[in-house]
């Protein structure tokens, strides 16, 4: 096996291939560095303890030079375009201070507290999208059918977005995290990448302009009108936060349920065992999580010399975590590469860690409990009707396509 496979979309895309390649690489090469003319350097690693011991230290390993891998012609346009190699400036290429500010303008909103109060809406979404299942027969793709569509109307809902704007954000979405995906991306040119950003910018301008005239009780209001150290957040740090929570806020939890429910359909004992057992809820949606992984990665730059399993790190180079292969680690997580619902959750690195944890992990985990709660008490029987299609992808990654059958 070859560490540019790392790079390949269609392999990263592809679960099977992408575990065999981080099986071997935590075996024979966990911090190996990777060299291809179209990519800026990196160090690549794939073993659990030296990923959280490099997530955990934000202010010697940034995030802010480079948090996901882009080619770098790519890189060299975004920053001749947008001021910035990133694409854009999100809290996930943010450091300290800035990054703890401007996390803090809707951390409330997402702390389990505030996440219960919402129990009852996911609830009545969840119903509504297993009784859309239901009045469709027996047999629907559940991905774009239900998966696509369930966490969307949610954020939806909490950012007060119409729902006939909903098809629009899934579009640009899949767009945008399915760039290496022929079925997906918008187009092959530079051009193509960058009006998926512009076309976000302006619709979420009119969301901002919208609720500064006229505030509502939504999340969109506090983004529109958040105030940092005594000034009005910046529009283009406002727009960034859009970007962020209205397309991985649902883009990672669409992937976590489909991967979640052909988990479940391939090992119908866990599937089972869980059907009886709502006490399994909480421990059982951690391990979708931690078996699924959607982010496949983040970048970080080292800030000084290091040494790593006799590697010799240098300041200013990259170090990509890679999340699948840290949650499959059998040397921390016995049984690693076993799905078992009944899991100790302890050792998962879904969400990442340190500062940069994913600050919508609550809501995510609530809604995957949630609609499998609703769904497996109604199942009688449930099935692939052929192997699924992944997205080729290697940031967030996931399946585009589910056939099933089923009966209620």
């Amino acid at each position: 096996m070859d560490n540019k496979d790392l790079l390949n979309p269609r392999i990263m895309g592809d679960e099977p291939k992408m575990y065999a390649l981080f099986d071997y690489l935590r075996e024979n090469a966990p911090v190996t560095y990777v060299e291809d003319p179209d990519y800026i350097p990196f160090w690549s690693l794939s073993k659990y303890e030296d990923i959280k011991n490099i997530g955990s230290k934000n202010d010697e390993f940034l995030s802010a030079p480079r948090a996901t891998l882009i080619r770098k012609n790519l890189e060299d346009f975004f920053e001749k375009k947008l001021g910035t190699r990133n694409g854009g400036e999100t809290l996930i290429n943010m450091d300290r201070p800035k990054h703890l500010k401007i996390r803090r303008v809707s951390r409330e909103w997402f702390l389990p507290r505030n996440i219960a109060k919402l129990n009852a809406q996911m609830e009545d979404l969840a119903k509504y999208y297993v009784d859309k299942m239901q009045d469709m027969g027996e047999e629907c793709d559940f991905v774009k059918d239900v998966a696509l569509e369930y966490p969307l109307r949610v954020i939806s809902t909490i950012l007060g977005l119409p729902r006939e704007d909903e098809h629009l954000i899934l579009k640009i979405t899949q767009e945008m995290f399915g760039n290496s995906d022929p079925d997906l991306r918008r187009g092959k040119s530079m051009k193509d990448t960058l009006s998926i950003i512009s076309d976000l910018y302006a619709y979420f301008s009119e969301v901002i302009t919208s609720r500064k005239n006229k505030p509502t009780d939504d999340l969109s209001s506090v983004i529109a009108n958040a105030v940092i150290d005594g000034e009005p957040m910046n529009l283009l740090d406002q727009l960034n936060y859009f970007i962020i929570i209205a397309t991985a806020g649902h883009d990672t939890t669409s992937s976590a349920l489909s991967g979640g429910l052909k988990a479940l359909i391939e090992h119908p004992e866990q599937m089972e065992k869980w059907r009886h057992n709502s006490d399994l809820d909480s421990n059982a949606t951690k391990e979708i999580m931690r078996w699924v992984s959607p982010v496949r990665h983040m970048v970080r730059t080292a800030t000084q010399d290091f040494t790593l399993r006799d590697k010799q790190i240098r300041a200013g180079e990259n170090i990509v975590l890679w999340f699948p292969a840290a949650n499959r680690d059998e040397s921390v997580i016995k049984n690693a590469n076993s799905f078992d619902l009944n899991r100790d959750p302890k050792n998962n690195l879904a969400f990442g860690y340190g500062s940069h944890m994913c600050l919508g992990q609550h809501l995510a985990t609530a809604e995957v409990e949630i609609f499998f709660r609703e769904l497996l008490p109604r199942l009688k029987n449930i099935e692939m009707q052929r192997e699924p299609d992944w997205i080729h992808a290697n940031f967030v990654g996931g399946l585009k396509s589910m056939p099933i059958s089923y009966r209620f």
